[in-house]
């Protein structure tokens, strides 16, 4: 008699432990008004809990979704702002254009600063109180970078 492959050894085992690993799962509520969860039904009043699995999203789409989101709360470009002074407001235009140049100036400060607090972070060589200040200036400074350049 010819010996049976490991594989379909193997198989049959998983089948038959794959079966046990499926069981149905029941809730009932006692006397007390107690809800109990088992893998058996107790009483007749007991009731099968079907559970659903889990919502998965794959970090990289979630990424991208994320990014898609932000690019809606950008600036708007040079593009906009010269269609809008082709619109007959070229005074008007020219304050908002002159308020756009002020504010991408602002941001900009706010990403070189963090930049700075990140770079002295990572440079390590400071105590504990100094890296706690570095620490909330930075959160400080993105949520003001977030509220003021990023929320538009």
């Amino acid at each position: 008699m010819r010996p049976v492959p490991i594989s379909i050894t193997a198989m049959v085992v998983l089948f038959s432990l794959s079966s046990a690993a499926k069981a149905d799962y029941y809730r009932w509520t006692d006397a007390n008004g107690v809800t109990h969860f088992t893998d058996k039904p107790k009483t007749p009043g007991s009731q099968a809990i079907d559970f659903r699995r889990p919502t998965v999203i794959p970090i990289a789409e979630n990424n991208r979704r994320r990014g898609d989101r932000l690019q809606g709360l950008q600036p708007d470009t040079q593009e906009n702002s010269a269609s809008a002074m082709s619109e007959g407001n070229a005074q008007k235009g020219a304050q908002s254009n002159a308020a756009q140049i002020a504010q991408q100036k602002t941001c900009e400060n706010y990403a070189d600063r963090i930049g700075n607090i990140e770079s002295r972070l990572r440079a390590g060589g400071y105590s504990a109180s100094s890296g706690n200040r570095l620490r909330r200036d930075r959160r400080e400074l993105t949520s003001k970078r977030t509220w003021e350049c990023l929320r538009r």
